[in-house]
């Protein structure tokens, strides 16, 4: 760490949280001069009425709801479409996304689309050398996003960008900016309550996994790590807790809040390549986020090591490790270790070949992941040097 070197922090989306206060939805969305609002769900969820007390609260508090609940599992094109069609149509003026990263991530989408007009795909990320660019960057403030989480781990509901699926290309793609976050997230950790332990395992080592991604990227962020080390106490704490029991109020609450801290945070550093490879896996192979990720994240951080041993070290105690007198490589050991543990204590050791995964979609994987690697790779402590490599690494998952 050096103080001479240049950080940033800047605005993030306004947070409000706590224990039922998605029955306070209504009001909290007047005071944004909403009349009428585009209710984005799943069908699984609004089916089992998880949405009932935010959507409840709206209609008492005058505000007119029309219920979208055509959100997928991944966020594709169609749906984000038919949604702002929805929008239009029904004559809206907020859209709110209750859910998981999907119905937030479609949610922001909508917005802007709405905003800024044409296709998704015009504002989508793509690599140029080094860098990623895109076309068109979103420069007009869309309708009001509000995020209501259902689970804690994605960050979705704070961060500045949106993640779509085009099943003509099978990628998932990426785009985002200032004018695409959320005008507030309304945080309960009731209505993640009834979350499976799965989805709560998956969830959250997506939010561990974050912190520490971000935590390991060369850049230089007090404000950022402060919050991030914060967030992995809590969740090394506290993930067992709500996975063994979702009826534990404190531990869901404390997901939550770490979830959505990580969040606020994360994309001030960055992240390395445990978000490399589960981008494309997704894309291929169509299981759970959080999943890829809680399979690659302990691989991931042992080949990246070498160059950040000092960092997890330091790391280490925010991960429940007592590395007092040990020297700098055995405290990174006791890091590593601890995220193992947390695996196996969340069920998360699965191999990608026993869920589906082929070894053709491990080659494809590798081959894309190498084609696209080079912005984290120069951003982390360790890069990739052939397509070998990568699909070496990769392999000790599947």
């Amino acid at each position: 760490m050096s103080w001479l070197r240049d950080f940033q922090f800047g605005a993030v989306a306004r947070v409000e949280f706590g224990i039922g206060i998605a029955r306070r939805a209504g009001a909290i969305i007047r005071d944004l001069n909403a009349r009428s609002a585009l209710l984005m769900t799943d069908a699984g969820l609004y089916r089992l009425g998880i949405a009932e007390p935010a959507e409840a609260a709206l209609r008492e508090a005058g505000i007119r709801v029309e219920v979208f609940d055509g959100v997928v599992t991944e966020p594709t094109l169609p749906s984000v479409e038919a949604a702002v069609a929805r929008f239009r149509e029904a004559q809206c003026d907020v859209v709110v996304g209750l859910g998981g990263g999907s119905s937030m991530d479609s949610a922001k989408a909508v917005s802007l689309l709405l905003g800024n007009g044409g296709r998704f795909t015009d504002y989508t990320e793509r690599r140029v050398g080094t860098e990623w660019k895109r076309d068109k960057i979103p420069s007009k403030k869309g309708p009001d996003i509000v995020t209501v989480p259902t689970t804690a781990g994605t960050g979705a509901d704070v961060t500045a960008g949106a993640g779509v699926f085009d099943p003509e290309t099978g990628v998932k793609g990426w785009a985002g900016g200032p004018m695409v976050r959320p005008t507030v997230a309304i945080c309960d950790p009731l209505l993640s309550a009834s979350m499976p332990p799965r989805v709560t395992a998956d969830t959250g080592m997506d939010a561990l996994s974050q912190a520490l991604e971000a935590l390991l990227t060369l850049k230089f962020n007090p404000y950022a790590d402060a919050i991030l080390l914060r967030a992995t106490r809590d969740i090394i704490r506290y993930l067992p807790q709500a996975f063994a029991n979702g009826q534990n109020l404190e531990a869901r609450a404390a997901m939550m809040a770490a979830a959505t801290m990580v969040g606020t945070v994360f994309p001030t550093r960055n992240l390395i390549h445990v978000h490399t490879y589960a981008e494309v896996l997704g894309d291929l192979t169509h299981l759970p986020h959080g999943r890829l990720i809680g399979l690659m994240l302990p691989h991931v951080l042992e080949w990246s090591a070498i160059g950040c041993a000092d960092r997890l070290a330091e790391i280490a105690p925010a991960l429940d490790e007592n590395v007092a007198g040990l020297s700098t490589r055995d405290a990174a050991d006791r890091a590593l270790a601890a995220v193992r543990r947390l695996g196996q204590e969340v069920e998360m050791t699965d191999p990608l070949s026993t869920l589906g995964a082929t070894e053709a979609q491990m080659r494809e994987c590798a081959r894309r992941v190498y084609s696209q690697h080079t912005p984290r790779s120069i951003g982390g402590p360790r890069g990739f040097r052939s397509e070998e490599e990568t699909l070496a690494l990769l392999m000790r998952a599947f």
